[in-house]
């Protein structure tokens, strides 16, 4: 008998330990590699979010990113490598390129069964990669659109809008409350400005304005953003108003952009551009932001950089101004993403875990811990299920730079562990279907309590007119040109052989001649520069370029119902 319960528990042991052994199998620890197009980092995710992978999936990210070296996609093409995981810019020549080159893992030759979330909301945005490949030549399922929404034609902010001019409240109250009436007004508006706060809080020189160079490949972004505030969002380096049907060609004589261009140099001979903007880089310029050398921004999501709360208590930071003449673009979401794209790298050894991860990526905790970091630490839910942030969790928010996170959440600060992803797979200013809250901290009850503050108040009381946010004073205005969500989805062709080449040398002259402009020292230099810059363009083929990639705009706007002037 008691040999009989040895040899059962013997089996039992054996069978109990089969299992065991698979999934330490299936655990083994392994690197992924994420090539990346928007990325702004290359190396090893550290810290709290490498340790919530690691301890989650045994998984090391790598990042590549063509953002920090600009010949990492022609070299991962010579290669035949393009990593694991990839994230695309846009579904433009390089996705084309890889996909004639067999780079993207065909998902088709997978089970995709167990990844619940993938199959949840991302059908459209799977179909969509698979259409724009088909009319390629190529069949197959090769990814799936970023951004994706529960329901189409929802505005992709809560609060804060991603294109909004950004000024600080508490300059433009030392300055008188002065107004800002155009384009054209903006150098004599942030003039004043700087002239009330034209030192830090460490005395180092304000500047009302300034840039980098990082995410520039043909036009100067620092320019071209300004263009935001007059409803056009960008269709390669065109501005496409999706409201109106009006279209920018930048290099047009008194062009919106050349406008544009004008205002900058007037604030760079003005000595309100910081001029070591043509060679700094976007971490530079964020830490500038962050210790409050610049009185303006073009974008809502930068200014938690330096608005926090014992500022805002004394009335300081950033808030949403409009100028009087602008409507500025305003972004809606698709339930078919929008135009970036998320794939399998075709030598992917590991494309079972990479999809797990993506899939933990896609679910609710996944989504909120790799935007605000471990549960429990930096947030958690209430007794009514609904999610807050902890203390610590607002502090991790407001000085990233500075808030140092416990060894047993890898160390470091807050913002060197965090997700350098930086490309989302649902949209995050979103409602969770079936909930009362979103992903986004912004749709929080904590987040209003949080910044019910004198900051907010009194610009709500003396600049907005009882408006609650930036989305809100865009609402109550009507100052918006609202761009449908399935202008956004739109999946523009690949542009001729020809006028790609034709791109590829006058995108260089067009970019440096941009910051040329700007930093003429005179009119007359400016135009002289100008003119060099617009020859040369078009000696290379500049207007053959703009009159193919203008018919495809117009394409798009026959198939989403837009008028226009033929």
């Amino acid at each position: 008998m008691k040999k009989l319960v040895s040899l059962v528990l013997a089996l039992m042991m054996l069978l109990s330990a089969l299992p065991m052994a698979a999934a330490e199998d299936y655990r083994e620890p392994i690197t992924l590699t994420v090539f990346s197009q928007v990325a702004n980092f290359a190396g090893e995710q550290t810290g709290w979010f490498a340790k919530e992978i690691k301890d989650r999936f045994n998984i090391t990210l790598k990042f590549v990113s063509s953002n920090v070296d600009p010949n990492a996609f022609t070299a991962g093409v010579s290669a035949e490598e393009l990593g694991d995981i990839i994230c695309w810019g846009d579904t433009g020549e390089h996705f084309v390129t890889a996909l004639d080159a067999e780079l993207i893992y065909d998902l088709d030759e997978l089970d995709l069964t167990p990844y619940t979330n993938l199959n949840t909301y991302f059908g459209e945005a799977m179909q969509k990669i698979r259409d724009f490949s088909a009319a390629h030549g190529v069949e197959g399922n090769y990814g799936w659109a970023f951004g994706v929404a529960a329901e189409n034609g929802t505005w992709n902010e809560l609060t804060d809008p991603t294109y909004a001019l950004q000024i600080r409240y508490d300059a433009w109250e030392k300055a008188g409350k002065p107004a800002l009436t155009s384009l054209e007004d903006l150098p004599a508006f942030m003039e004043k400005l700087q002239a009330a706060v034209s030192e830090n809080e460490a005395g180092e020189k304000v500047y009302a304005y300034g840039g980098f160079g990082d995410w520039e490949d043909c036009v100067m972004k620092f320019t071209w953003d300004l263009m935001t505030f007059y409803g056009y969002k960008e269709a390669d380096f065109m501005g496409v108003n999706y409201a109106t049907g009006d279209i920018v060609n930048p290099l047009e004589e008194g062009s919106l952009y050349y406008r544009a261009l004008k205002v900058n140099n007037e604030m760079y001979r003005k000595g309100l551009f910081d001029p070591e903007s043509v060679s700094q880089n976007f971490d530079t310029y964020s830490q500038k932001l962050s210790n409050g050398r610049y009185l303006m921004t073009l974008w809502g999501w930068i200014t938690g950089n330096f608005n926090n709360a014992e500022r805002a208590a004394q009335k300081i930071g950033y808030q949403t101004f409009l100028i009087e003449d602008s409507a500025p673009q305003q972004l809606t979401m698709a339930t078919a993403g929008g135009n970036r794209a998320w794939s399998i790298g075709a030598n992917c050894q590991y494309p079972e875990r990479a999809l797990e991860l993506i899939d933990w990526l896609c679910t609710e905790e996944g989504t909120i811990v790799q935007n605000y970091g471990p549960q429990g630490l930096c947030w958690d839910y209430a007794e009514d299920g609904v999610p807050f942030m902890t203390e610590f969790g607002w502090q991790c928010q407001e000085a990233k730079q500075e808030t140092q996170m416990p060894a047993e959440y890898g160390g470091g600060t807050y913002e060197d562990g965090e997700s350098k992803f930086n490309h989302v797979l649902l949209a995050l200013e979103q409602n969770i279907p079936g909930k009362t809250y979103s992903y986004s901290n912004k749709g929080w009850p904590c987040y209003a309590e949080r910044y019910a503050t004198e900051l907010q108040k009194a610009w709500s009381t003396d600049y907005a007119n009882g408006a609650a946010h930036g989305i809100d004073l865009y609402r109550n205005t009507g100052k918006y040109s609202l761009v449908s969500a399935e202008a956004i989805a739109y999946a523009y062709p690949e542009m001729s052989q020809e006028n790609k080449e034709a791109r590829a040398l006058f995108a260089p002259v067009m970019k440096q001649g941009s910051w040329n402009c700007v930093y003429a020292e005179s009119d007359e230099q400016f135009t002289q520069l100008w003119n060099e810059m617009v020859e040369t363009c078009k000696s290379y083929g500049y207007d053959a370029y703009v009159a193919e990639k203008t018919e495809q705009i117009h394409a798009c706007f026959d198939a989403c119902g837009i008028a226009y002037e033929k």
